[in-house]
């Protein structure tokens, strides 16, 4: 095993009991697992150990022993994810005991167990970051993550003079440039907001020239899904941020950049009006989503269950049965595996988030709480980068919207909480003055003359 895989290996073991004994550190760890895979980077067998069981395992029972207060478990968005959980489980029940999808019963139940480590770490996650500060460590354990990804595709654009498409680390949900592109676009309002509400000026710097080179970024995943989210949040900044003139110098530089090494292939790419618009990858878009809504309208309570995209269903469903890919959307992918009852689910654990960070933002202005206000405005749009680039990719269980979903819940636990303190506060002063009052009042009226009698 080569040595940076020996100090990989060394330096995971040695975490397994700071998971234990710092919960916190097991969350912090188990995202950056997620998210930068450096166990890819290392060859050898540091590569294909379990490193997210590793951390995960004494990460919960951590928690099990030094937490008490599961209270956050009870908010909105967790137990809609547990009744989606159900329902998951409802649909591979279902599919292996129906004919049409029994065949496929092992590649489901092993898309139901990968979804389902991803499901208990966003509840554990709910559970173990229990204040601001590590909410926002977590925001910027994220941010590092995508940043070391950012920082290296500059110099891969400027050498390539943006001929080659950008992607992921490998083995990886990301690893795709379309699944990249989409991550980028999740994490350009982490980027702006955190600039936005860093004292340091030397970080705040860091921030913003990250925020800067991932547009460009977005550019060179070469995906259309991907643009498209990148012009949604982009849109979303501009009308919900005050100061949107720190937007401008900033996204020019970026679309500067990308304009100057953006070659031809990619102009005929993104080019709406093109011949090569309606490309053999649109066609295979259009291709799923019939398959897609064909194997919904036949079983539209339970669908197929996961992994449903396979060679012998689209013989049955699809237009064009030899082009068999995944379902290129969240939504169409949803529809062919849950049933409709699976997309409502989903659109309302969606709608929840939203009404969260609205419910946040609108109790921030009260309570001239801006730091708040500015973290519930950088989650929401991170969840429009997913959705919108999501209409075109198939990462409906993608770890990182789950963990955006968790950090909504809570920031929404620690305001709550920090400003029914406030007020609480509030209350306890105005007695206290009133009774300052009554007993001056007292003392005066005892200085009176015949007050004694």
């Amino acid at each position: 095993m080569p040595i940076r895989g020996l100090l990989l290996v060394a330096v995971f073991l040695g975490s397994i009991p700071i998971c234990f004994l710092r919960p916190f550190y097991g969350i912090v760890l188990w995202t950056i697992v997620a998210f930068a895979n450096p166990q890819w980077y290392a060859w050898s067998m540091s590569g294909q150990l379990a490193w997210a069981e590793v951390v995960a395992i004494p990460t919960l029972i951590g928690m099990v022993i030094y937490f008490r207060d599961y209270s956050r478990l009870a908010s909105r968005e967790m137990v809609l994810i547990l009744i989606l959980w159900i329902w998951f489980t409802i649909t591979s029940i279902v599919s292996a005991h129906t004919p049409a999808f029994e065949p496929n019963s092992a590649d489901t139940w092993e898309h139901w167990l990968l979804v389902s480590k991803i499901l208990l770490m966003t509840m554990v996650t709910t559970v173990i970051v229990n204040s601001f500060e590590r909410l926002r460590l977590l925001l910027i354990t994220i941010a590092c993550c995508f940043g070391i990804f950012v920082g290296k595709a500059l110099p891969f654009i400027i050498l390539t003079s943006g001929a080659d498409r950008l992607y992921g680390p490998p083995n990886s949900m990301i690893a795709d440039n379309n699944d990249f592109g989409l991550a980028l676009n999740m994490t350009l309002p982490v980027f702006f907001f955190l600039a936005q509400t860093e004292e340091r000026g030397w970080v705040k710097k860091i921030w913003w020239t990250l925020f800067a080179i991932t547009i460009p970024g977005v550019f060179f995943t070469y995906s259309r899904g991907a643009l498209l989210g990148l012009v949604g949040v982009m849109v979303g900044l501009f009308l919900q941020v005050r100061r949107r003139f720190l937007l401008i110098p900033v996204v020019l530089m970026g679309i500067l950049v990308a304009v100057v090494f953006a070659p031809q292939s990619w102009r005929d790419r993104m080019d709406p009006t093109g011949a090569n618009a309606i490309d053999a990858s649109a066609l295979s878009r259009v291709n799923a989503w019939t398959f897609c809504w064909r194997l919904a309208s036949d079983y539209p309570v339970f669908g197929g269950g996961f992994d449903t995209f396979t060679q012998r269903l689209f013989n049955q469903y699809a237009p064009n049965p030899g082009d068999v890919h995944g379902p290129h959307s969240i939504y169409f992918g949803l529809l062919a595996e849950h049933g409709f009852p699976g997309l409502a689910l989903y659109l309302l654990l969606v709608g929840s988030c939203f009404a969260s960070t609205h419910w946040v933002v609108k109790h921030a202005e009260y309570y001239d709480d801006t730091t708040a206000a500015k973290y519930a405005l950088m989650l929401r749009l991170s969840l429009v980068g997913f959705l919108l680039s999501g209409t075109f990719l198939g990462r409906a269980y993608f770890d990182y919207f789950f963990t955006i979903v968790a950090c909504i819940a809570v920031l929404k636990s620690i305001c709550r909480q920090r400003w029914e303190a406030m007020d609480e506060e509030s209350d306890d002063s105005e007695p206290a003055e009133e009774r300052e009052e009554a007993t001056g009042l007292m003392n005066t009226m005892a200085a009176e003359p015949g007050y004694a009698e």
